[in-house]
């Protein structure tokens, strides 16, 4: 078997973290090569848990079975009774499936939290033997007592290394992970230098973060099987740590000093839960994660009532049998994995590992060649193929217009969404007949005649009655009819569409405006933006703000960044953020360039598990040559993925400039920030880019 396929990632003890490395290797992988592979040969038991988050994580084609064969239970049973050779044909077939649909296969090694023994190193041994696979360890530098000294852990490496190198491993390197403390970087130099003693190759180091250990409250529910009194759907609150509230409400309202903090207290203590309540109808208190309340006990219902109508459910309360000592050792006893639909987190593993993993290293070690093609056109087949698994209702507005006609046309005959246009049914069908397309599968929506008329004024008047000016049914009525956007806006609000395409013969200001009235802007993005998708023959880069606020201020420049990346991942791109500016680092100064250092500032703390860096200037953040020269320390300069103008003259300047003298494809510009998804085309644009945009439009809707 060839030594550049496949590589095999142990734990060298039991809090390695080797989950979290294995789960950031795919994603760098992933932009490496075609089709990458995940195989666990031994697992904890019939749950599979790494292999059904690796598989939701990158959508692989096994099944958890099948990436993990073994369980724990049965590899040690085997090995007892001296059948090994009958335990690694099993692993051999197993793997032989998972080869067949990958180019590349990632191998973790047994992990179990507990402990992992000698025994099980030799398990772990006995199977990158039988595979030819290469092996790297990966070694925790703290413990449940605290951080290990370099001796420490580098005897600990040299433990596991000797279980490999008796079944003649190739054991190429380690990677060090949880460094606890402050002193991060002289910690890191200071195992580095302790290994390479040994002539061990380092293939990074990465820093505990916490993050990651954090539960989420549906966790916590799980747990301690929680009754959730109110509050049910926020349960993907965050919790950053954990305190009982005793005290008098006087007294212990100055300890809420962190965000996301689960309070646990007596269920009859009306007094603090009402206090508690009262905090977060204040912009003077951090925001709690949730609060639990113990011995069954739970306040008189009007009281719980009279707080969900106060705060309309802003944080979740939950009830537990347990007495208040014993739930708080519970909750922070819970051994806390990443779930397969925790998307943050998933991320920022995968960041953790592209910022402290030499991964140029590892693959040169490897002889690893890189096989994806990045294709313009697999590209937009990938937002295509995401589209249809969703079958979202996306309307056009512009239903009339000969080019959406015939793009509405497109994505109906390939089932890519369930597409609505609006306008006359004679004129929409004659023009379709004329552009010689069918509308099967399309529907029409006249708005003049749509029983929904009244419905959706309605809608709008309650949404706007109290608005400055104010607004009548009649006016609402008004607003409805004074283009066809209003109406798919309503359509979009009401729910009887997922998301709006238009801007073909109206301007953005047209298309954007009614939007931001109906459907308005997600609380956390603070404003609404919009990248372009620049797809060139070897890439896909985004850039920003190009289209929307002309001189963002600094919070706005912070918030395009953020939803950038939100919508770079929701297309498959990972998100390494340069902050442009006309200087790079700290090379440069006026009014401009402190602008982007502390929009930097601000989405580095908000966003701690994002790659991002500035001020920095195009080229160094897009050559790897010149990047290593003006910010070598950077974990974004010279392979930056998404870019962030400092205001709409440069951005706009630049797509335009880089797709006309460069051939890329600008998709886009595509809209983020907004409730539900609302994107702007070109007057310019083609039939083509508006059935790409329609499929973007749906992805955004799925969620994906």
């Amino acid at each position: 078997m060839a030594k550049g396929n496949k590589l095999y990632v142990s734990a060298a003890d039991s809090n390695a973290g080797s989950s979290v490395v294995v789960l950031g290797m795919l994603g760098a992988l992933k932009r490496r090569v075609e089709r990458i592979g995940f195989f666990k040969p031994v697992g904890r038991g019939t749950s599979n848990t790494d292999a059904t988050l690796m598989k939701a994580a990158y959508n692989l084609e096994p099944s958890p079975s099948q990436m993990c064969p073994l369980s724990i239970g049965e590899a040690r049973q085997l090995m007892a009774r001296g059948e090994e050779g009958k335990m690694l044909d099993r692993i051999c077939s197993a793997y032989d499936v998972i080869r067949g649909t990958s180019d590349f296969v990632v191998l973790e090694g047994i992990n179990y939290q507990r402990s992992i023994s000698i025994f099980d190193m030799d398990i772990n041994a006995a199977i990158a033997s039988r595979l030819g696979a290469p092996v790297v360890l990966v070694a925790g530098a703290s413990s449940q007592k605290g951080p290990l000294s370099p001796e420490e852990l580098t005897t600990s490496v040299l433990a596991a290394w000797s279980s490999f190198k008796e079944k003649e491993c190739d054991v190429v390197g380690v990677l060090v992970n949880r460094v606890l403390g402050d002193s991060f970087e002289s910690d890191r130099d200071g195992y580095i230098k302790a290994i390479e003693k040994e002539r061990i190759a380092v293939f990074g180091v990465m820093p505990e973060f916490d993050y990651l250990r954090m539960p989420r409250l549906t966790q916590v529910v799980e747990g301690l099987e929680a009754e959730v009194i109110s509050g049910g759907d926020l349960l993907r609150n965050i919790v950053t740590q954990t305190l009982v509230a005793a005290m008098e409400p006087r007294n212990y309202l100055k300890w809420l000093q962190c965000d996301h903090t689960l309070i646990v207290c007596p269920g009859d203590r009306e007094d603090l839960i009402m206090a508690v309540a009262l905090t977060q109808m204040s912009a003077q208190y951090r925001r709690i994660s949730g609060l639990v309340l113990t011995g069954g006990l739970r306040p008189d219902q009007a009281i719980l009532d009279l707080i969900e109508e106060k705060t309309r459910s802003e944080f979740p309360i939950l009830s537990v049998k347990s007495d208040t000592y014993s739930t708080v050792t519970a909750i922070r006893g819970l051994s806390v994995r990443i779930n397969s639909d925790d998307s943050d987190k998933i991320f920022a593993a995968c960041a953790l590992v592209e910022r402290h993993v030499d991964q140029n290293k590892l693959w040169d070690t490897l002889s690893f060649a890189e096989t994806r093609p990045a294709k313009a056109g697999s590209f937009l087949e990938t937002i295509v193929s995401k589209a249809k698994e969703h079958n979202k209702a996306i309307v056009f507005p512009e239903g009339e217009e000969s080019r959406t006609i015939r793009a509405v046309s497109r994505l109906a005959q390939g089932k890519i969404l369930r597409p609505i246009v609006l306008g006359s049914p004679d004129k929409i069908n004659a023009n379709a007949k004329a552009e010689g397309v069918t509308l099967e599968g399309v529907q029409i929506v006249d708005p003049v005649t749509s029983d929904q008329r009244e419905r959706y004024a309605e809608m709008v008047y309650e949404l706007r009655k109290d608005k400055r000016g104010g607004m009548t049914r009649e006016t609402a009525m008004q607003w409805l009819d004074h283009t066809s956007i209003q109406f798919g806006v309503a359509m979009v609000q009401c729910g009887d569409a997922d998301g709006l395409v238009a801007g073909a013969i109206h301007s953005t200001g047209d298309t954007i405006r009614p939007a931001l009235q109906i459907i308005g802007v997600r609380p956390e993005a603070g404003v609404a933006s919009s990248v372009f998708l620049m797809v060139f023959k070897d890439r896909v880069l985004v850039y920003g703000d190009c289209a929307i606020i002309p001189n963002p201020n600094t919070q706005e420049l912070a918030s395009i960044a953020i939803a950038g990346a939100h919508t770079a991942r929701t297309f498959g791109i990972n998100p390494r953020v340069a902050m442009l500016s006309y200087s790079t680092g700290s090379s440069g100064s006026g009014a401009d360039v402190d602008k982007v250092a502390e929009a930097t500032r601000i989405v580095s703390e908000r966003e701690p598990f994002l790659a991002v860096d500035g001020p920095m200037q195009y080229d160094a953040a897009i050559d790897p040559e010149v990047g290593k020269s003006k910010q070598p320390n950077s974990p974004v300069a010279g392979q930056a993925t998404m870019f962030i103008f400092p205001n709409l003259d440069a951005g706009n300047i630049a797509y335009k400039a880089v797709q006309r003298m460069s051939g890329a494809l600008a998709v886009g510009p595509i809209m983020q920030g907004m409730k539900k998804p609302v994107n702007d085309l070109s007057r310019g644009c083609s039939v083509d880019d508006i059935y790409y945009v329609g499929a973007i439009t749906a992805v955004q809707a799925g969620g994906v």
